[in-house]
């Protein structure tokens, strides 16, 4: 049996077997975060290229909730994740030292240390107000009387979206890999494809069947053909 190392497509990484599902047959990359599709061993590499395969039905993903009403779709997911913990208490920490800053520098009459601090203080309350957003906020996505509309809260956030639904033509997930000073993120959209172009139906998810159940759901009930589009997450 001829041995094959398998390296991410992405950074170029070497995979280990635990890296890999043979079930889907998608890799994983641990450095990079990349999500690609790979052959199946057993049947060579003509795999790669043989037609697309349908995506295999995806269960319900924790903090997912669907209520459907024959007429009327909805879905709801709660952004909450044990993340948020830790970005609670660096908004205690940080905002709390920018408190201490403020009220220091007005004490002594050093009012330019307090207008240095502002951006600084701004930071503070946009990570503050994020954070709080993930404690409380959903997102719900409903399909009903011809419409499809997204809309978050309860606290005010971009991306609420109202559009007639049958311009819909055609769903599909995409993976968003970021690279910072602080390691790599990944992020997961719903995306849809209307007679005018493409645009993002939600972004932000952190799971990828979070995406995928999504896109299943919202396909099942408008009674959209899965189809493969360009750029989508692997099959």
């Amino acid at each position: 049996m001829k041995l094959i190392e398998l390296c991410c497509k992405n950074c170029g990484a070497s995979l280990q077997p635990e890296d890999v599902s043979l079930q889907l047959f998608v890799a994983r990359c641990p450095h990079c975060g990349a999500v690609f599709a790979v052959a199946d061993p057993t049947r060579g590499e003509a795999a790669a290229s043989e037609p697309w395969r349908p995506r295999q039905r995806v269960p319900m993903p924790p903090r997912v909730e669907v209520l459907d009403l024959g007429n009327r779709l909805e879905i709801r997911h709660r952004w909450f994740s044990p993340a948020l913990f830790f970005l609670l208490f660096f908004c205690i920490f940080w905002n709390g030292f920018m408190i201490v800053w403020h009220v220091m520098a007005i004490s002594m009459g050093a009012w330019f240390m307090s207008v240095f601090g502002l951006l600084h203080t701004a930071v503070g309350i946009g990570v503050a107000y994020g954070t709080i957003a993930g404690f409380v906020n959903q997102t719900v996505i409903r399909v009903g009387q011809g419409l499809l509309e997204v809309h978050h809260g309860p606290l005010p956030w971009l991306g609420n979206k109202t559009l007639p639904a049958h311009e819909v033509k055609q769903l599909y997930c995409q993976e968003h890999v970021q690279h910072g000073k602080n390691g790599t993120s990944v992020t997961y959209s719903v995306e849809l494809v209307r007679n005018d172009g493409r645009e993002s139906l939600v972004k932000g998810l952190n799971e990828c069947d979070q995406a995928l159940f999504v896109e299943q759901e919202l396909e099942r009930f408008l009674r959209i053909e899965d189809q493969p589009v360009r750029g989508e997450l692997a099959r």
